[in-house]
């Protein structure tokens, strides 16, 4: 668990940022995130690079993705961060963690509020997930499931984005911000 002091965050997920081929972050990107206090990244980030540009213009904590080297910061399968009063629970595949039966739309599995209390060790307001490369958000029995899409790599129909939260009080705002490509 990591108990944090910010207050906007942007959550990426799906980029597949590798050096010497593949795609590249764009300009939008960088200018999208300037006032964020912390990146979240959901997985299938890429190779290290990427995160190491993204940590010039805020901390970056994750989850690991199938797509990811080895990193310190995204080292984890799951994890459970504390803003304040608010807990956020972080995967990049809900199904392979047992919260849901379909990644897109997302669809929960039976019991699957308290099989994320079981995994980040609290009841959580906010799941954060991805896989899909096509944003989401759906508050289900309670909880504010979030796929912010992916910023690079966006699946077919949608259109590069990531997700914003802002988390005020306790009351927690959520906006999928498109990108210019």
């Amino acid at each position: 668990m990591n108990d944090l002091d910010a207050r906007k965050l942007a959550i990426l997920a799906d980029c597949h940022i590798h050096s010497g081929g593949g795609p590249d972050w764009s300009p939008a990107v960088f200018d999208a995130l300037a006032a964020v206090d912390l990146i979240v990244t959901l997985g299938d980030m890429g190779e290290a690079a990427g995160l190491d540009r993204l940590a010039a213009i805020a901390p970056v904590i994750g989850v690991r993705g199938a797509d990811d080297e080895d990193d310190v910061r995204t080292a984890c399968s799951l994890r459970a961060l504390r803003l304040g009063a608010v807990w956020i629970g972080c995967v990049f595949d809900a199904v392979a963690q047992g919260l849901a039966t379909s990644s897109e739309p997302f669809s929960p599995s039976d019991g699957w509020t308290q099989k994320a209390k079981g995994l980040f060790g609290e009841p959580v307001q906010v799941l954060l997930c991805a896989s899909t490369h096509r944003p989401s958000v759906v508050e289900l029995d309670g909880i504010l499931v979030v796929n912010p899409g992916s910023a690079v790599l966006p699946a077919d129909g949608a259109g590069p984005s990531f997700a914003l939260l802002t988390i005020e009080d306790e009351k927690v705002e959520v906006k999928i911000v498109p990108l210019d490509a």
